[in-house]
C-alpha cells in the first residue's frame, strides 16, 4: 500500500469514527448535562405569576412557570365580560389583564398558536352572572357564588362561602356564526363610565379550562367542555410542566429551569409578571374602576350587586438578565420593576405592551405588598435573583433516590376529611441534598412522569389552597409529615412524590392512593365562647373572628393546633358565662380587641 493509499485509509478512519462519534452524540443528547437556571423570589400573598425567559432582542423564548388559576382553572378564557366583578372563588368573567404582557408575548413569538376563547352556553350577553337554569349549568367543585353577597366582598376569604352545591356554566366555544352575529359583552368606558357593546373574536390569549371532566349526557354541559384540556395541550403543550400552585405569600420561592442544548451561548433575559386582583392604592381603585352598570340591558342584578369591583393597580413585570456559556456559576438581580401594562383598558389594540409605573405603589412600609412591592424586598437588596449553574457543574450529579414509605391517611379533622388529607413519607437520598420534593394529585393513576405531570401540583390543607410546601430538611432516616388540600369529598385519588435535586433532575416516582369520604355538614362551624358572649352565632363580630380563624389560623399547622385546643376548652368555658350576664359583658369587652384585629386583618 503506497503512502497516498494509507493516507487515504487513515482519513477513511478518522471520518467513520468522527461520524459514530457524532451518532453516539444525537443518541445520548439527554444524557448531556444541561445548564441551570435558578429564579429566586419573595411574593406577596394570592398573587397570580408567570415567569418566562427572552433572549438579548426580548423575543420570547419559553414559558418556565404559570400559576394554575391561569393554567388550570382558565381565570383568563371563560364565559362571563371581562369587566365582571370578581370574589371568593368567583366564576366568571374573562381576567384578560391577569397576566397581560406574558400573555401578549407568549402569542407573539413565531410559530404561537392562541386558544379558542370560551363563552356563556347560551347567553344573549356576556353580562349575566345569575344563576343558570339546569339546562346550561352542571356542579362545579371549585368555583362558587355565594347566596350571601357579604360573603363574595373583596377578602370575604370564608369557609362557609362554597358550603353549599354551586352549579356553574362551563361555557362553549364561540363560534364563527356568533361573530357574524356580533356577539359581544357589555364595556364601560376608563373615562367616561359609558358603556358599549364590544365584540368578542374567536381566540384568546389565554388558556380554557381544564380542571374539568365533562359528566356526558347526564348533566347539561356543552359538548365543547370535553375539548377544552386538548386544546390547551395543541396550543401549549408544555402547559403540564409549567403549572404551579398559588405560591404561598411572603415565603422564597426557588424556581429551576434545565436549559435546552439547543440554546446558544449568550444573554437572554428572566422576566416575572404578577398581579393581585383588588390592590387598591390612591390612583387604581374601586372609585376610578367602580363595578360597571351600562349598558344597563345587559347586566344582571347578581352581577351588579355581588362580588366587588377587582381592579385596582395592575400587574407589574419585573426582568433580570443573564448570561449563557459562562465557565462558573453567576448571579443577577433585580431591585425594581422593569414596568406595568399600566392600564385596564383590555380592549385598546396596544393592551400588553410593557408601560410606566406612574401611580404605583412602592412603599414597603406603608404599603407591603402592594403594587410594586408584590416581590418582596430581600435581604441581599434584590426583588428578583436568577443564578445560571453552567452544565459541567452538573457533569457527575447523581439523580435523587426515591422517597421510601409513603403513606396517606384521611385527615382527622371530620369537617375538612373530605378536602384534605395527610401525607408521610421517608426522606430521599441525594448527592447533593434534596433541592425540593415535587408532589402531584391526579383521578387517574400514575404509572410514568408523563402521568405524574398530567396531575395537578399538590395544594396547602387551608382555605386558600396554596402551594403545598414540603420540608427538605429532615434528616435521614427521618420521617415527612405534611397536610395537603384541594380535594374533593368521595373521590379516589392518586398522589405521586419523587425528589428534585439542584440540577434539575428527578428521582423515581412513588404513588399511593387515597379515597376521600362524604363531606359532614356543621350548621354553624363553632365559635364558642363569642357565641356565648354575643348571644349568637350569627353576630357581625362572630363574622369577623371567623374569618380570622378560616384565613390566618386554619392555613398553618400552629394556627391548627391552637383551633383543635380551642375546641376541648372552648365549650367549657362557654357554659361559664352563658349564663352570666356580667360576664358575657366582660367577655365581649375581652373580645374586642381581637374582633378589631380580625377585622382589620380583613381591610
Amino acid at each position: 500500500m503506497g503512502p497516498s493509499s494509507k493516507a487515504l485509509t487513515v482519513v477513511a478512519i478518522v471520518c467513520a469514527c468522527v461520524a459514530a462519534l457524532l451518532r453516539a452524540g444525537a443518541a445520548h443528547a439527554d444524557d448531556q448535562p444541561h445548564a441551570i437556571v435558578e429564579l429566586h423570589f419573595t411574593p406577596t400573598g394570592y398573587a397570580q405569576v408567570a415567569l418566562w425567559i427572552e433572549d438579548a432582542a426580548g423575543n420570547f423564548l419559553t414559558t418556565v412557570g404559570l400559576t394554575d388559576a391561569v393554567a388550570q382553572r382558565g381565570i383568563g378564557n371563560r364565559p362571563g365580560a371581562s369587566q365582571m366583578n370578581s370574589g371568593f372563588r368567583w366564576p366568571y368573567g374573562r381576567r384578560e389583564g391577569v397576566l397581560p404582557v406574558w400573555a401578549h408575548r407568549r402569542a407573539a413569538a413565531p410559530g404561537a398558536k392562541l386558544f379558542r376563547r370560551v363563552i356563556f352556553q347560551d347567553r344573549t350577553y356576556e353580562g349575566l352572572a345569575s344563576r343558570t337554569s339546569s339546562a346550561e349549568a352542571s356542579r362545579d367543585n371549585y368555583f362558587c357564588l355565594s347566596f350571601d353577597s357579604a360573603r363574595s366582598r373583596k377578602d370575604a376569604l370564608d369557609a362557609v362561602s362554597c358550603a353549599s352545591v354551586f352549579t356553574s356554566d362551563k361555557g362553549r366555544f364561540i363560534t364563527q356564526a356568533d361573530v357574524d352575529e356580533h356577539y359581544s359583552e357589555p364595556y364601560e368606558s376608563m373615562d367616561t363610565h359609558v358603556g358599549r357593546s364590544e365584540p368578542l373574536s374567536l381566540t384568546s390569549l389565554y388558556p380554557e379550562r381544564r380542571d374539568v371532566k365533562t359528566c356526558g349526557p347526564s348533566c347539561y354541559e356543552h359538548a365543547d367542555v370535553a375539548s377544552y384540556d386538548a386544546d390547551v395541550r395543541a396550543v401549549m403543550p408544555e402547559i403540564d410542566a409549567v403549572s404551579m400552585a398559588t405560591p404561598k405569600g411572603e415565603k422564597e420561592q426557588q424556581i429551576l429551569y434545565s436549559v435546552p442544548l439547543a440554546w446558544p451561548a449568550g444573554d437572554y433575559r428572566a422576566c416575572l409578571e404578577i398581579n393581585v386582583e383588588g390592590d387598591y392604592n390612591a390612583s387604581w381603585d374601586a372609585t376610578r374602576y367602580p363595578t360597571p352598570q351600562t349598558p344597563r340591558e345587559q347586566w344582571d342584578s347578581w352581577a351588579l350587586s355581588y362580588g366587588y369591583p377587582y381592579r385596582g393597580q395592575p400587574s407589574v413585570v419585573y426582568c433580570t438578565p443573564f448570561s449563557l456559556g459562562m465557565a462558573g456559576q453567576v448571579e443577577s438581580s433585580a431591585d425594581a420593576a422593569q414596568g406595568s401594562v399600566a392600564s385596564w383598558d383590555t380592549a385598546d389594540p396596544s393592551y400588553g405592551a410593557l408601560g410606566s409605573m406612574d401611580g404605583m405603589t412602592d412603599d414597603p412600609v406603608k404599603a407591603p405588598g402592594s403594587g410594586a412591592d408584590r416581590l418582596q424586598l430581600s435581604e441581599g437588596g434584590y426583588r428578583m435573583k436568577v443564578i445560571v449553574k453552567p452544565a459541567l457543574a452538573c457533569m457527575h450529579d447523581q439523580a435523587p433516590s426515591s422517597v421510601q414509605k409513603l403513606e396517606l391517611r384521611t385527615f382527622p379533622n371530620k369537617l375538612h376529611a373530605h378536602e384534605w388529607g395527610s401525607l408521610s413519607f421517608v426522606p430521599a437520598n441525594d448527592d447533593v441534598g434534596v433541592f425540593r420534593y415535587e408532589v402531584r394529585v391526579s383521578t387517574e393513576p400514575m404509572v410514568d412522569d408523563a402521568t405524574f405531570m398530567r396531575g395537578t401540583p399538590a395544594k396547602n390543607a387551608s382555605i386558600a389552597a396554596e402551594e403545598l410546601r414540603v420540608p427538605t430538611t429532615a434528616p435521614s432516616g427521618g420521617h415527612v409529615h405534611v397536610d395537603f388540600g384541594g380535594l374533593i369529598a368521595q373521590t379516589h385519588y392518586y398522589i405521586g412524590v419523587r425528589a428534585i435535586d439542584g440540577c434539575a433532575q428527578a428521582g423515581p416516582l412513588q404513588v399511593a392512593e387515597l379515597t376521600t369520604p362524604a363531606r359532614v355538614f356543621a350548621t354553624v362551624t363553632p365559635c364558642f365562647v363569642a357565641t356565648a358572649a354575643y348571644g349568637t352565632p350569627f353576630a357581625n363580630e362572630i363574622s369577623a373572628l371567623r374569618r380570622f380563624r378560616d384565613r390566618h389560623l386554619s392555613s398553618n399547622a400552629p394556627g391548627r393546633a391552637f383551633v383543635a385546643f380551642y375546641g376541648t376548652v372552648g365549650p367549657k368555658l362557654a357554659a361559664m358565662i352563658r349564663g352570666d350576664e356580667q360576664l358575657r359583658a366582660l367577655a365581649r369587652a375581652a373580645l374586642t380587641p381581637f374582633v378589631a384585629l380580625a377585622r382589620l386583618s380583613a381591610d
